[in-house]
């Protein structure tokens, strides 16, 4: 069959990278989640005040408080300066001290020093309260996402990078929220009161002051635009680096089997020094601005110490007022310290974020249709009518065709890469068809909503997967639950049931807390064989009209095998049945094997029948070779 591709080319760069034709079942490719394109500083801030909205109120409580909190500071001086005044007036001109005036300002003192604590220590509270809740918005949103992202999207991603975007970009991000909002805040306000006191008590002193502000702000401007790049650097390499972990974490014994521990002590040496070099930039940058502000800040507080001291004794400028200026010109340091005490922590949420972003704005699953579906009254007929598929931009499938009557087992054999995968993916919908229609019982997959459109499958793949908890919550996770149920309101006898036909029942018995035995993070506190023997009672409790099995038995020995498929024979019995399988003495009994090969169906017949043609499969059978 010809696979030249025929498709557009907006289709033709949609491909995997590093995935040619052919790949089927083994199409998976680890990658970065981020390109090196990151989105600008703006945008990022903006979604992140746009997920605020939600907690509006809270926030701007937070905010109010927050303003009340910078102008009780900001009055603070400005009354000290005159309890001094009165008292270089008791000193020098020989006046009664005023205790009346004195008392007055005290008490102002007082309430302002009160104000200054209340309203910081509740706007730190919700904060905190408003922080938490927007990370549990975004935990939320990409929790959502994980379960609308295409299958290709994992094929390309990397475990790591997800816990990695899961955990520290969450934490990168709430930390900046939780303390940077408010000190920017703080600080914005703090640097305009603080101005505008200034200017009251004296013009030129206040713009001797300011020289700092377009010279703070050109440096911040440098930095930002140096350091941007390296921070954007940092949160990738931690992905990367996490992955790698994880990978070698999950693959231990196939690093001892093979021996290669050196190689990747060497790979992963190799990435922790890029790290070290890229936090040892980043921070060089970050703390470097602190040193240079101070100096900035010093130089310009000691010349308005020796202006101001002149305008004391020329009496241009009383002692309180020259006082109160330079406390103010201490407080200015405040808004500029906090700019840059915060500058890394921005700068790194700021990359996280674009990447949490990113992740919320990757490619979903495209709902053609809104139709729901009755999975009782599913017949299983199954037709493939001159349907086109590639991974790349070469086709894999092209108008491929085939029809499945209703309770018919076929078994679907072929060498690595054939498409045998491949074939139940795009009936299920994990990936869609470059052309042609997929049906079932006559009507379009495209026409239902995907989840709807899987509640007629029951799968088992050959790559495993059971998550801590028990055994009877695992096996009854597979069954169908309504919005109000949850794993426990499952009964225990369809559990058992379930148990049963997997021929899984005797083993979990033997267990000394049986159906309660808890299962550990991977089930590796149990063998692989018993795994996917839960597995399968976990799709069979389903008992869905189409079952779909994946070398669902490759973990289990022969005599086990046959036994789970006579389960599957009485489960099947009204169920149109899928079964991948590399031992060829197993399917023999199917009603039809389809032979596959280069994503193309090359031969189709019973045991006998193929056997009797002594063409593809023949050939496979008597040369002993099983497909994966």
């Amino acid at each position: 069959m010809n696979t030249e591709p025929a498709q557009s080319e907006d289709k033709k760069d949609e491909g995997l990278p590093g995935v040619s034709k052919g790949v089927g079942g083994a199409a998976r490719v680890s990658g970065l989640l981020t390109s090196g394109n990151a989105k600008d500083a703006k945008g990022t801030l903006f979604r992140l005040f746009k997920n605020l909205a939600s907690f509006k109120w809270v926030f701007l409580a937070a905010v109010v408080l927050t303003l009340a909190a910078s102008l009780a500071q900001i009055l603070i001086p400005r009354q000290i300066g005159q309890v001094i005044n009165i008292f270089t007036e008791l000193l020098t001109d020989k006046v009664a001290l005023d205790w009346t005036a004195l008392g007055k300002i005290g008490l102002v003192l007082l309430v302002l020093f009160v104000l200054n604590f209340l309203a910081n220590y509740f706007s730190s509270i919700l904060m905190v309260r408003v922080t938490q809740k927007v990370v549990r918005s975004l935990r939320n949103q990409m929790q959502a996402k994980l379960n609308r992202l295409t299958l290709s999207y994992f094929d390309r991603s990397s475990a790591g990078d997800m816990v990695s975007l899961l955990s520290n970009d969450l934490d990168n991000v709430a930390n900046t929220l939780q303390s940077g909002l408010t000190s920017s805040l703080s600080a914005m306000v703090l640097l305009v009161g603080v101005i505008i006191m200034m200017i009251n008590i004296n013009l030129v002193l206040a713009l001797l002051s300011m020289v700092v502000v377009p010279v703070s702000y050109f440096m911040v401007k440098f930095l930002v635009k140096k350091a941007k790049p390296i921070f954007q650097k940092n949160a990738k390499l931690t992905g990367v680096f996490n992955g790698k972990i994880e990978e070698a974490y999950r693959g231990e014994d196939i690093v001892k089997h093979y021996n290669i521990g050196d190689e990747l002590k060497s790979e992963l040496s190799s990435l922790n020094e890029e790290l070290y070099d890229s936090e040892w930039k980043s921070s060089l940058v970050s703390f470097v601005t602190r040193p240079a502000g101070d100096l900035i800040l010093n130089a310009n507080y000691v010349l308005l110490a020796i202006w101001g001291g002149r305008y004391v004794i020329t009496g241009v400028l009383s002692l309180g007022g020259f006082q109160a200026f330079l406390q103010y010109t201490q407080m200015l340091r405040g808004p500029f310290n906090q700019v840059l005490g915060i500058f890394n922590t921005i700068m790194s949420a700021l990359a996280s974020a674009e990447r949490v972003f990113e992740f919320l704005d990757s490619e979903e699953i495209e709902e053609l249709g809104g139709e729901s579906m009755d999975a009782d009254a599913v017949k299983g007929e199954i037709t493939f009518d001159k349907v086109d598929f590639g991974y790349t931009r070469d086709l894999l499938f092209e108008r491929v065709d085939l029809k499945v009557t209703p309770g018919e087992q076929v078994a679907i054999v072929g060498r690595t890469g054939a498409g045998k995968t491949t074939l139940v993916n795009l009936l299920m919908r994990f990936y869609e068809i470059d052309g042609g229609t997929i049906r079932v019982d006559g009507k379009d997959t495209k026409d239902y909503r995907t989840d709807e459109l899987r509640k007629a499958f029951s799968m088992v793949l050959q790559d495993t997967w059971l998550f801590s908890g028990s055994i009877r919550d695992n096996i009854a996770y597979g069954a169908d639950l309504s919005g109000e149920d949850d794993l426990s309101d499952i009964d225990f006898e369809r559990i058992k049931e379930a148990a049963e036909l997997a021929r899984a029942d005797s083993i979990i018995e033997r267990l000394p807390q049986g159906y309660d035995t808890m299962l550990t993070e991977g089930a590796s506190n149990i063998s692989q064989g018993e795994i996917q023997l839960l597995t399968i009672a976990r799709a069979m409790i389903k008992k869905a009209p189409i079952i779909i099995l994946d070398e669902a038995t490759s973990s289990v020995d022969t005599r086990t095998e046959l036994l789970i498929q006579y389960g599957m024979k009485e489960l099947a019995s009204h169920s149109t049945g899928f079964i991948i399988a590399h031992r060829l003495s197993t399917i023999q009994d199917a009603d039809r094997i389809i032979v596959m090969d280069s994503g193309t169906i090359v031969e189709i017949g019973t045991h006998q029948e193929l056997l009797e043609k002594n063409g593809y499969y023949a050939e496979m059978y008597h040369a002993g070779v099983a497909s994966v």
